[in-house]
Order: structure tokens, then sequence, then C-alpha cells
């Protein structure tokens, strides 16, 4: 019997699941898996009959127009569902639909991941916790784990990188300029950026170190005294415009708190180097896209080989916009979705060859993953 996907959509409405679904929807029917759908409330039925593509099936339903009724119509045609062709994946869209899907797959013997499309992180969190399958958190252009135990995963963004960052071509400055992004109040950061810049006060050629973004008073201060400039990044266009003279980019807090700024930095093609933690591992690829240091030496030597060496920066600069672009880019979200569902995302990207459920490759017309 062949697998397929099952949708459980709260509502239908501009601005809402819509940003979600439908991309899914899509990029599941190009790779050819099977899909079927099930609405809470059936005011939403005609919509549905006339944006779903071909071979996506619409449940329908004899519940009323809304209310309580309609939702427990819904989970009577969620549990019918379920116990017919084997299930790949549950995708409940919207908080009425996951709490509805949480309930019906605990009591259910299929062993499906669910894919939970809400707005809000900590509210996926919430309602994940406990569950007893894989679950994914799906937004706008990102699909990512969560952790039923309640644990944060390291390395996850709330948003994907801009791309302004990406289509940001570089112009090194004339000397080395060393830079990195702090919150603005954050004194811890602050403190390990300047040890960093006194340490390595008086070297040939000399640096110089930028701080992108605001900075309370106390921080500024910090700063100063060690002679690091304040650069403007009140908005996307002023970080890519700093990020771009950079010639390396540092992450020195052992804390992994800046994983967004070096996610950007890697995506204007800036090499980066960061410590061994979990956030800044799951970003850089050691001795490719960067390196990653656990003690000031070490992270001084790697430094200084950067410095030293204009090639070494192009080459793990590229390697740095070419990951960036993997894990955080506009693309993202139509190939992790595949990824997510055991399908390769590479021939879709490539060459408009896409997968089938059973692993065999056809072709057909080149698909927009935009």
């Amino acid at each position: 019997m062949t697998s397929r996907v099952l949708h459980l959509v709260s509502r239908l409405q501009p601005g809402g699941r819509g940003q979600t679904l439908w991309p899914t929807v899509l990029a599941l029917a190009d790779a050819g898996v099977p899909q079927s759908l099930v609405l809470t409330d059936q005011r939403d039925a005609a919509q549905a009959r006339l944006m779903l593509p071909a071979g996506v099936r619409l449940c329908d339903s004899n519940a009323g127009r809304a209310g309580l009724p309609a939702v427990r119509q819904a989970a009577t045609a969620l549990r019918s569902e379920l116990a017919g062709e084997p299930i790949l994946a549950v995708h409940v869209h919207g908080l009425t639909a996951g709490l509805l899907g949480r309930h019906v797959l605990r009591g259910s013997s299929v062993q499906a991941p669910m894919f939970f499309h809400l707005d809000s992180d900590t509210l996926a969190a919430r309602i994940v916790r406990g569950l007893d399958r894989s679950a994914f958190l799906v937004q706008r252009n990102r699909v990512d784990a969560l952790d039923p135990s309640g644990r944060e995963q390291p390395g996850g963004l709330s948003s994907p990188v801009d791309e302004v960052y990406f289509n940001t071509t570089r112009a090194e400055a004339e000397s080395p300029l060393i830079v990195t992004t702090g919150q603005p109040d954050d004194l811890v950061y602050a403190q390990a950026f300047v040890q960093l810049a006194v340490m390595l006060t008086g070297l040939r050629p000399a640096l110089t170190f930028g701080w992108i973004g605001d900075a309370t008073p106390a921080v500024q201060q910090m700063l100063q005294a060690a002679q690091i400039r304040l650069m403007r990044g009140a908005d996307v266009t002023d970080r890519a415009e700093a990020l771009r003279r950079a010639w390396v980019y540092v992450s020195p807090d052992p804390a992994g708190s800046d994983a967004r700024g070096m996610a950007e930095a890697m995506a204007v093609g800036v090499p980066c180097l960061g410590r061994q933690v979990p956030a800044y591992r799951a970003l850089i690829v050691h001795a490719l896209s960067g390196y990653l240091c656990n003690r000031n030496n070490d992270l001084i030597a790697a430094l200084a080989r950067l410095v030293e060496s204009a090639a070494l920066r192009h080459e793990m600069g590229n390697a740095a916009h070419t990951r960036a672009r993997h894990r955080h880019g506009r693309h993202r979200f139509r190939a992790s979705m595949l990824l997510a569902h055991g399908l390769s995302p590479v021939p879709v990207l490539r060459s408009g060859v896409v997968p089938t459920p059973s692993g065999v490759l056809r072709s057909k017309e080149p698909v927009s993953v935009v």
C-alpha cells in the first residue's frame, strides 16, 4: 500500500494557515507524495477544492459549518484516515488542529511523525511535550525538529536569514577588520570580545575590531576602552554593509548566544570563528567554513591564519555562504520538507527531476523552489 501524508487544518484564512499549508502541499505534490486533507471547519471546503492540486484528496464530512460539532466530526474523519492506508506523516495547521491532532494521535497505534504549523515556538514546544513520536515545527521558510522532552534544539533560528545577506557582494576593508554582533546590553559577550581585542593588540598588520549594532552606555564604555568601533546595525542593510567589509567574524562567548549574527555573516561569505558549543557546531563545519576553538590561544591562531591568507578567507567564505544558504536560505523550506519525509531534495533543486515515494527518480518540467 502507498504511504501518504495527512493534513489537519484549523481554518483557511488570508495570512494564516495558507502561509505554510500551500507551500507544504505543493512541495510534497511535486515529489509525487499522496496526500489527504481534513478540515475542522467546513466553511473552508469550497476554497480547499479550488486550491488543492491534483492528487490531493479532500476528506468531506457532513459536519455543521463551525463550532464543536465540526471539530468532533473532524476528529472522526481523522481517525478514519489513520485507520486506512499507511501514514507517512501528519501535518497539523493551526492551534485547534494541533491540539486535536495530538489528542487523536495519542490514542492511535500509528507512529507517524507530526509536523506542527504554528507561529509560536513556545506554544509548539508546550504541545509536543511528552509526545511519543518525532515532531517538527514548520514556519515560513523553516522546518526544525522539536524535542518532546522540552529541551531546546541547538542551532535553530527563529526565522530564515534575509536574502539581502546572500545577495551582498564582499568588499574587504583595506586593513584587517574583525567584527561581531552582540546584544546591546550583553556585558559578558562584550567582555569576551574586548578580551580578544586586547590580546591581539600590537599584532602586525594591525587589526581593527568592530561591534555591529547598538550598545548600552556600559557596553559602549567597554568597547571604547579597547578601541573597538561601534558599527551601525539598525536594520538588515546596515548589518550587511558592515559584514561585507569584514575579514573575519568572531563569536568568542562560550554561551553560544550569537547564532543569528554568525549565520548572517556566513550568508555574506565571511569566514567565522566560534567556540565548540552546540549552537555554533550546528552552523560551522570546522576547518571548512570556519574554525571552532575551545581555548583563546587556538582562537588567536585560527584568526592569524585567516588574516595572513586571502586565499583561505576566500575559500572558507565561499563554504560559509553555501552552508548558510543550505541551512537558512529561502529554498530551505521545500528542501527540508522533503528531507523530513525521507525524500532527497537535491534533484528538485538542481534539475527538475523529482523523487517518487518509492525512491525511483522521474523527470518532469523544472519546479519552482522560490
